[in-house]
């Protein structure tokens, strides 16, 4: 599967779903009546897995949507990017990666969405087989999208990420966008001795996607474009000079907050599923 990343405007960002396929039926009614929408792309801001009732409805319902809107799109989130590393669904899967899967995710409704029950355990070699029948039971087409996301989308005013940029790494903006559309991270960045990002830097789990979740409200700026981002919830949507910041439920607790943007530069609009 291959999603495009430069996008049109009118853009609709849509912050992170976690499984909530109801919230985002209820968000795209709203937008359906909205003006935009007929020539709209839609950007997903990642986090699709994890936590949420109806993880696999969720995914189908942002796949049809991206059928219906060509040059929509989506970006990884970390929860999206520790099921696929923990499971092997973009190449050898990673045992750092599903270790930590099994001790800081929400993984629990991902199970029972595809398989029909929650996770037997989740150490040992148990937890391997459990990951290797839930990629088993989960349709093409959702290990497809899941293994493709790219990590960053952009528009001429915007850049949209998970996460965000990181000021503690020795490469500027541009050079961090150019490795996340090249989707590179190991042994390609350098942070900065004694910074928060040296400190807990790992070598397996980029920053931009939420390692460090310090970037999702203080991100790195973008000279000339907002970056709009998720991963942090927030009461309601959270705006300044630098970022837009969108992820209202962190599939915990509606409303699911898209942001119009009409043009590079014009300024976002709202939108709540409730």
């Amino acid at each position: 599967m291959q999603l495009p990343t430069v996008l049109e405007y009118p853009i609709v960002a849509i912050g992170d779903l976690h499984g909530r396929r109801s919230w985002l039926e209820s968000l795209v009614t709203k937008l359906r009546r909205h003006p935009v929408w007929p020539n709209a792309r839609l950007v997903f801001l990642g986090d699709f897995v994890d936590r949420g009732d109806d993880v696999g409805g969720a995914i189908q319902l942002v796949l049809d949507l991206l059928r219906e809107k060509p040059g929509s799109t989506g970006v990884m989130g970390n929860h999206d990017f520790a099921l696929v590393r923990a499971s092997g669904l973009d190449g050898p899967a990673s045992p750092a990666w599903r270790k930590r899967y099994a001790e800081k995710y929400d993984f629990h409704q991902t199970f029972r969405s595809y398989l029909g029950r929650f996770p037997r355990t989740n150490f040992g070699d148990g937890w391997v087989e459990e990951l290797a029948l839930l990629v088993e039971r989960m349709p093409r087409a959702h290990k497809d999208f899941l293994a493709s996301l790219p990590w960053m989308a952009e528009g001429e005013g915007h850049v949209f990420v998970h996460c965000g940029l990181s000021p503690d790494l020795d490469e500027p903006a541009n050079i961090q966008l150019e490795l996340l559309r090249r989707k590179c991270w190991k042994g390609y960045v350098t942070p900065r001795i004694g910074t928060e990002t040296h400190r807990q830097f790992n070598p397996e789990y980029p920053v931009w996607i939420g390692a460090d979740k310090r970037l999702s409200e203080n991100p790195l700026p973008v000279p000339g474009r907002l970056i709009v981002s998720g991963h942090r919830q927030v009461p309601k949507p959270d705006v300044n000079e630098s970022r837009i910041r969108l992820d209202t439920s962190g599939g915990m607790n509606p409303p699911l907050t898209a942001c119009i943007l009409t043009s590079p530069s014009a300024p976002p609009e709202f939108v709540a599923s409730e």
